[in-house]
């Protein structure tokens, strides 16, 4: 067994400008939180392979050097074992899971985090389709799930992770076509939604930059269940109005858009398939279904000791009737 850390390295990760800081990383991990073990990836989802032999090895602390691909890969190692803890280190182009538990998005200040050594146990996101994976943040299928796939494909050369999510989900927004979905939330009536666009459920609130579901980090862990978001009936210019408003929470109350909550969703699609993703790893291409399930106390993080999950909405947007999506609504935030 062994009392160092053992960092994993994406040097892909930031769009490839991780790797050439290599050197300066190290030194400064280094003086942050002295000797530790480190290995760098070769290939795609290598650190699953990585992250199992360390723990094979002995290693108890498991560190995520990345982004949230990274993350989730290592988490669905660690999942399996409960008495190893992972690490967030800030060094992706999203780091949407960090952003969730107050992991600041830079090296150095998730360093001093990870350096006081605070873990917590938190829930992680069940998701069955095509394959089964678990999600720490958030899983989303339709147009997002879409473009988070392309995002490992398309536009390599892009060097600014923002740009690149950004581009692709507005690609994708006008490419996807709608289609009739079944959406069952626990054992509450199965909803039928005739024109789906998109759904999200999640632990966190923020998708690569998309403030999707306003103060649902407090919500979740208050009520020990998922927030979800749908959108349907969206085309064209609606969608693009969808992102523009969801960049900083204020598609709430739109026509179209219906919060909810609950421990399990299932999504069940007619004619086609759904691209679905947990933090940007694909989990569905080909199947019409999809299980999506909250499962507590799943895995040890190593976070801030003292935060505190805001939240500007009453928790009562999460509790319309499906019916009232079907109009705008007015939605104010709490002052």
């Amino acid at each position: 067994m062994s009392s160092e850390p053992y960092i994993i390295i994406n040097p892909k990760a930031n769009s490839g400008r991780l790797g050439n800081k290599l050197e300066k990383i190290l030194k400064t991990t280094k003086s942050h939180i002295g000797d530790f073990e480190h290995t760098v990836t070769k290939r795609p989802q290598h650190e699953i392979q990585l992250a199992e032999t360390a723990i094979q090895e002995g290693y108890k602390t498991i560190v995520a050097l990345g982004g949230d691909g990274t993350a989730t890969n290592i988490g669905d190692v660690i999942i399996n074992h409960p008495d190893v803890t992972l690490g967030l280190l800030s060094a992706g182009s999203m780091c949407d899971w960090h952003r969730t538990h107050y992991i600041p998005y830079d090296l150095e200040s998730s360093l001093e985090i990870f350096a006081e050594g605070h873990s917590e146990k938190f829930p992680a996101i069940k998701c069955v389709g095509d394959k089964t994976l678990f999600a720490f943040d958030m899983a989303d299928g339709g147009f997002t799930g879409s473009a988070a796939a392309a995002a490992q494909t398309e536009l390599k050369w892009v060097k600014i992770g923002v740009v690149k999510y950004n581009y692709l989900a507005i690609k994708y927004v006008l490419k996807f076509k709608n289609l009739p979905c079944t959406i069952t939330i626990d054992d509450k009536e199965p909803i039928r939604v005739e024109e789906f666009t998109n759904v999200f459920a999640a632990l966190g609130d923020i998708i690569a930059g998309y403030e999707v579901l306003p103060g649902n980090p407090y919500f979740t862990m208050k009520n020990n269940d998922l927030g979800i978001a749908v959108a349907h009936g969206m085309k064209g210019l609606r969608r693009l109005k969808l992102l523009v408003r969801a960049g900083g929470g204020n598609h709430i109350g739109m026509k179209g858009i219906w919060l909810s909550r609950g421990r399990k969703m299932t999504v069940e699609s007619e004619g086609r398939a759904l691209c679905w993703t947990a933090e940007g790893e694909v989990i569905n291409e080909k199947g019409l279904k999809v299980e999506i399930e909250r499962i507590d106390n799943a895995l040890k993080v190593i976070v801030p000791k003292e935060r505190e999950y805001s939240f500007e909405y009453d928790e009562s947007i999460y509790h319309e009737d499906f019916e009232e999506s079907f109009k705008e609504r007015k939605i104010s935030r709490i002052k």
